[in-house]
């Protein structure tokens, strides 16, 4: 492959990647003022929060995704490429539907069992919260399942066909049909049907080959655990110290600005198999370190001029467009709020680009270690935050972990970057 024509597929693959992240952000705008309207502002807060719990789970996929990702990246430098990614995809597939189907019924027991951790109004809201939540749990195995699927195609470049599958609005539709289509696509590219696809995965599938995917994501799993806690802890204090009612408030322009990293981390996520390549090369002449740099560089400053430029636009028209959106009234309190999360979801968005460099570099324990670090102060800080300062206090906490955040994982992609070798004679 050339390298126009590299250089022209990336570009596809992030715009199709970046779609797959932009139509759900609309299709949430465009009916959240109806449901605010509808639920009030304290059943939205809840079911914000119920958004958020399921989303975590998609982290808790022990890693399995990204390894996948980086597996079937690295596979054309086998002997049988074809067969390593379904020996790969197989193995880590069934052990998430099986990780999936436990977690959902550890979950049902504890909210049978348990209060619910929030400050509510009435008895009734607690029995909404428990029935929804029920609702929402077989979902569980299919969004862990589906991790392994879109691993497969991240890792193959594959991103228009990976994000053709967003089609459905119920979560557990959604997810369903977004697993059988990946499926689909998976089947087609191996020119087979679905049926024999998941026979040879059976057939395919090794404790050994999953014991090797666990070894890479073991520390990921640590930070997939503590990521999303650091990033959603301040919904969760905000509504056991001062109330559901007022996580609504916080929530929306949370959510605005919050898909910030998101689309920087799809634009900038089609360079991970690259930057595999360019760390495990194993041709010296190469340069392997110079080329991993180049490639981490230039997305730094692509991505820094970008960001700048959405910050200070969005930072100009947020108060009139949370005005717009949802009203004047809502938008009083809201919109303040909004710019100051804006500043910490930019440096957050930076933040991908390092944290890609780790991930390509195998350098997920050092990932962990940063996050490890971080969430014991974040945690006391955010506490004291919102107890003195209420919501301001949550967004200035988020503002100055994000630049922590940045600095240490900078700091880790500059003294962790692949070291070069040495020419070997022929």
């Amino acid at each position: 492959m050339t390298a126009k024509h590299r250089s022209n597929t990336l570009r596809s693959s992030a715009l199709w990647a970046l779609m797959g992240d932009l139509l759900p952000m609309f299709g949430a705008m465009m009916v959240a003022p109806a449901l605010l309207r509808i639920l009030g502002a304290e059943r939205m807060g809840v079911l914000s929060l119920i958004w958020v719990f399921v989303g975590y789970f998609s982290f808790l996929d022990l890693g399995l995704g990204r390894a996948v990702t980086i597996a079937v990246a690295a596979a054309p430098s086998t002997p049988s490429p074809a067969q390593a990614e379904m020996r790969v995809t197989g193995s880590a597939l069934f052990a998430l539907m099986a990780l999936g189907s436990i977690a959902a019924f550890l979950v049902a027991g504890v909210v049978h069992t348990s209060s619910i951790p929030l400050h509510l109004s009435s008895s009734a809201l607690d029995k909404e919260v428990r029935t929804a939540v029920n609702w929402i749990l077989p979902s569980l195995p299919l969004l862990l399942a589906t991790s392994a699927l879109r691993g497969h195609f991240e890792g193959k470049g594959a991103f228009r066909e990976l994000n053709m599958s967003w089609a459905a609005i119920s979560i557990l539709l959604a997810r369903l049909l977004q697993m059988l289509t990946l499926l689909k696509l998976l089947a087609h590219e191996q020119k087979l049907s679905v049926g024999a696809l998941l026979k040879k995965m059976c057939s395919l599938f090794e404790w050994q080959q999953l014991t090797s995917l666990l070894s890479f994501s073991g520390w990921m799993t640590l930070s997939s655990i503590l990521g999303p806690v650091i990033v959603y802890a301040d919904r969760f204090v905000i509504g056991l110290m001062v109330g559901a009612g007022a996580v609504s408030l916080y929530t929306i322009p949370f959510d605005v600005v919050s898909r910030f990293p998101i689309l920087i981390s799809s634009a900038f996520g089609v360079l991970l198999p690259e930057l595999v390549r360019a760390a495990s090369s194993i041709a010296p002449e190469q340069g392997r370190s110079s080329k991993w740099r180049d490639i981490l560089n230039r997305a730094l400053w692509l991505a820094g001029g970008l960001v700048s430029t959405c910050a200070f636009v969005g930072w100009l028209l947020l108060p009139d467009f949370i005005a717009w959106w949802m009203g004047a009234a809502f938008a009083a309190d809201a919109a303040r709020l909004a710019q100051i999360l804006l500043i910490a979801f930019a440096v957050n968005a930076l933040t991908q680009i390092p944290y890609l460099g780790l991930l390509a570099n195998k350098q997920t324990k050092t990932i962990a270690t940063i996050h490890l670090l971080e969430i014991v102060p974040y945690m006391t800080c955010l506490w004291w935050a919102v107890s003195t300062f209420g919501l301001w206090g949550a967004a200035l906490s988020s503002v100055g972990r994000g630049v922590i955040d940045f600095g240490l994982m900078a700091l880790a992609c500059r003294y962790r970057m692949p070291s070069p070798k040495t020419k070997e004679t022929m």
